[in-house]
């Protein structure tokens, strides 16, 4: 939930708050019967009593939405995944590791020019999930390549991690024709 969200979370529970210690005043007769009656027919006659009811509903519908919306996970900067653990201790290793495995698999790929990933946190057997974005050579399509690449990241992860069934989210951001410059190799 964002700043707005809160914010409206915030001004929705005074008012609803306001709403019920006027109830309570009423119920336990705190408030007297005439004066409580004059009052809400005033409300009631009033044009802006429609817009207040408007906007409570309006209000009510933003935070009943932020209540099901799914939450996007952020991508792990620095931390560990714990492979293994048992009596004898524990095997972790680094996100950065794991995204230099990644990149460097992904870029082995004929037609994978630049590589870009993200590794983020899930719940579940699979302690992780990987968004790769990578750059196409040109004359190359993009379902085989993706096809491969997650072939390859895959069997790279399970080399060096022992991690199968990692979810890849691969994006095509740009297609380029550039000659690819390699070393030259001294024969």
């Amino acid at each position: 939930m964002g700043i707005l969200g809160r914010l409206l979370l915030f001004l929705y529970v005074l008012i609803v708050i306001a709403a019920l210690i006027v109830s309570a005043g009423v119920c336990l007769k705190l408030i007297p019967a005439q004066m409580w009656q004059s009052e809400l027919q005033f409300i009631i006659r009033q044009p802006e009593t429609l817009a207040v009811i408007g906007a409570m509903l309006v209000a009510s519908f933003c935070v009943l939405s932020m209540v099901f919306s799914g939450k996007k996970s952020a991508p792990i900067l620095s931390s560990d995944v714990e492979l293994m653990k048992d009596e004898t201790g524990e095997v972790n290793i680094t996100i950065e590791a794991l995204t230099g495995v990644v990149e460097r698999a992904a870029l082995t790929v004929t037609g994978v020019r630049q590589v870009n990933a993200a590794v983020y946190k899930q719940n579940g057997k699979v302690p992780l999930k990987i968004q790769l974005e990578i750059v196409l050579s040109q004359g190359y399509t993009a379902q085989k390549v993706s096809a491969q690449v997650n072939k390859t990241v895959n069997e790279a992860l399970m080399t060096a991690a022992q991690i199968s069934g990692v979810p890849l989210e691969i994006k095509v951001t740009e297609v380029t024709h550039a000659i690819m410059e390699r070393e030259r190799r001294v024969v």
